[in-house]
């Protein structure tokens, strides 16, 4: 391993002395590694944590007077992004449209709002609303409304259903009453990736769901990682090494 890591150090950057080089390799493959550390264990993602599909039919137009809702639980802490499968009846629309997040116990208070033109949402695709996650989500009941008090029958979109009410945790609200069905979404939370990818290896079966399986495999790959870093970064010192300065002829 010593060699591996400085074999050629004196010859790969003349103008570098030997300590000065050996300083540079140690500060840089630190702050890979701590990098890694960063991503793995401590920045945290937008990971799905509720979805409720498929889509069977159309649910009716966001126009002026409607309000279409859908409450839901999630199991996670972080709320911090839904996404909403919408219909635009293939035209082109472009009144403005509220979407709304709401906690519903122990009373029912305006969390996140967001505005944005019909002009953006694509056909029987997901339009996705990000927001400052709720920390303290996981287990508690919230609702999320869609208005438009601009838009008429002509110039609306709407969100698609699935009309056998396949989500018990939520309801599909049509101007704030419960309806038989639920609104085709998806709700993500804030973690970091080794919480998720333990989440993940934790409903697998056998041996591919033992957490020391996991953490083999984990350690495997950082090690893998840091070993091609090293040879990356000694390969960039020598080739810089290798290049002399121009002299001028004249």
């Amino acid at each position: 391993m010593p060699g591996f890591f400085w074999r050629q150090s004196s010859s790969l950057c003349p103008k570098l002395p030997e300590s000065k080089l050996i300083y540079l390799k140690i500060i840089l493959i630190s702050l890979f590694i701590f990098w890694q550390i960063y991503l793995i264990f401590l920045a945290k993602h937008p990971t799905r944590d509720i979805e409720v599909y498929p889509n069977t039919n159309p649910s009716p137009s966001i126009i002026k007077g409607v309000t279409l809702g859908q409450t839901f639980v999630p199991t996670r802490d972080g709320l911090s992004q839904i996404e909403v499968m919408m219909g635009t009846y293939d035209r082109e629309n472009n009144k403005d449209i509220e979407f709304s997040l709401w906690s519903l116990a122990p009373q029912k208070k305006l969390l996140r709002k967001i505005k944005f033109n019909a002009s953006t949402v694509k056909n029987n695709l997901f339009h996705k609303f990000s927001f400052p996650p709720v920390r303290q989500s996981k287990g508690k009941k919230f609702c999320f409304q869609l208005s438009s008090p601009g838009s008429t029958p002509e110039n609306s979109i709407c969100v698609w259903l699935n009309r056998k009410n396949i989500y018990p945790q939520g309801e599909f609200l049509y101007n704030e009453h419960q309806q038989p069905a639920d609104v085709v979404f998806r709700s993500y939370a804030q973690r970091p990736i080794i919480a998720e990818l333990r989440t993940i290896i934790s409903k697998n079966r056998g041996i591919m769901g033992q957490l020391w399986f996991f953490d083999t495999i984990l350690v495997i790959f950082e090690v893998v990682q840091i070993g091609v870093f090293i040879l990356l970064l000694n390969w960039l010192i020598k080739l810089l090494g290798k290049r002399e300065p121009q002299t001028d002829e004249n």
